[in-house]
């Protein structure tokens, strides 16, 4: 906090069982919930419980965990049911480069943009077309498919977050 830089717990929910690389395409872990809360999620409950103030999400299918077919950093089920409400995450997450191929080979920016957001996301990192992206969003908060609500959740935890480690200006 001293110094001014925060660190982020990655990548959730864990990519140490995992073949593949998400920077190339797909990875999908067959896990379910309770095998991934006995052994990949040990990690990120114990820096919950101590206060973590960033966890980035990754981009990880989880076709035994989930509903949807998408890739955790866009999954509602993952972001908002198990990593804020099931596990009491209360910081801010972050996506995992949305310009890695596991996204741009099935998403275009706007949509995975609009996607992260609404699973839970606070920040956006790298969409791989950043005005794209940051239209869709805009866009989505003028015409209310995304309500102000929603983004003020999000600039609340990042300016408290801000707050914490100095980097305001008074």
């Amino acid at each position: 906090v001293e110094i001014g830089v925060a660190a982020t717990f990655k990548p959730f929910p864990g990519h140490g069982d995992t073949v593949g690389d998400t920077h190339n395409g797909v990875v999908t872990l067959n896990k379910t919930w309770e095998q991934l809360l006995a052994c990949e999620i040990i990690p990120f409950k114990a820096s919950i419980e101590n206060g973590a103030d960033m966890i980035m999400a990754s981009h990880i299918t989880l076709p035994n965990v989930t509903k949807e077919s998408v890739p955790t950093s866009l999954s509602k089920e993952m972001l908002t049911d198990k990593l804020r409400g099931e596990l009491g995450f209360e910081g801010v997450i972050i996506t995992d480069s949305l310009s890695m191929g596991a996204i741009t080979k099935h998403y275009t920016s706007d949509k995975a943009a609009l996607a992260a957001f609404n699973a839970g996301a606070d920040i956006l990192l790298m969409p791989q077309d950043f005005l794209l992206a940051y239209n869709a969003i805009l866009d989505a908060a003028k015409n209310g498919t995304v309500s102000e609500e929603r983004i003020n959740e999000s600039v609340l935890r990042i300016l408290k977050l801000k707050e914490k480690y100095k980097i305001i200006k008074e």
